[in-house]
């Protein structure tokens, strides 16, 4: 769990399901505060984000 809460490890679909059985939290809020978590972590890739960059500019083009 402390690996989740830390985003070490990726939620699942699986997991969320049974936080939701087991504490009755939503597994939909869990899954998107997982996707925040993801986004976080992409966003703070600075190769990727210039990576990102480019393909929007090519993009801007077309």
């Amino acid at each position: 769990m402390n690996d989740i809460l830390n985003c070490r490890r990726p939620l699942t679909t699986t997991t969320a399901l049974l936080f939701e059985a087991a504490w009755g939290i939503s597994a939909r809020l869990l899954m998107r505060m997982q996707l925040d978590c993801n986004m976080q972590q992409t966003t703070s890739d600075k190769s990727f984000m210039e990576r990102l960059a480019q393909i929007r500019k090519y993009a801007a083009l077309l």
